[in-house]
């Protein structure tokens, strides 16, 4: 046999497998919960993660929720503390256990700042200054009391 005659009979073989996988793959089943059951699944995991990230009362006895935020990426708890100073506990929800806590002020919004970074926290969005440039925004998907 010549090598023309391998090489071919190598393409025959790999455009076969591939064709087979190909029927295979298009023609087996998914196997998916209904649209219903699978938004309700979100919501659940949804509502049992915001539970953790509302952690004012986690603080102490005399700490207390003020209001609650929540972006795609983030969460915000605004908390006043047993001298009835506002705090922002804050942080990722890919890692909410690293928290950013800050004194606050504002009556529209809060304003937290931390050296040359400012947290900026209102009904419609997060966002974060460096050195007085906005770096991040986000928009609040969902508020709480």
């Amino acid at each position: 046999m010549n090598l023309s005659k391998v090489n071919q009979k190598l393409l025959k073989l790999g455009v076969f497998t591939l064709s087979t996988f190909v029927l295979l793959t298009s023609s087996a089943k998914v196997l998916a919960s209904t649209p219903g059951e699978t938004n309700n699944k979100s919501m659940l995991l949804a509502q049992a993660s915001r539970q953790e990230w509302r952690i004012c009362e986690q603080k102490g006895e005399n700490w207390s929720e003020v209001k609650y935020f929540e972006s795609k990426n983030y969460f915000a708890n605004i908390c006043r503390n047993s001298n009835g100073q506002l705090t922002l506990v804050a942080g990722a929800k890919s890692n909410p256990n690293e928290l950013l806590e800050l004194p606050v002020s504002g009556e529209q919004g809060y304003l937290a700042i931390d050296g040359s970074k400012t947290f900026m926290i209102d009904n419609t969005h997060f966002s974060m200054a460096i050195n007085g440039m906005v770096v991040k925004k986000e928009q609040v998907t969902y508020r709480g009391q």
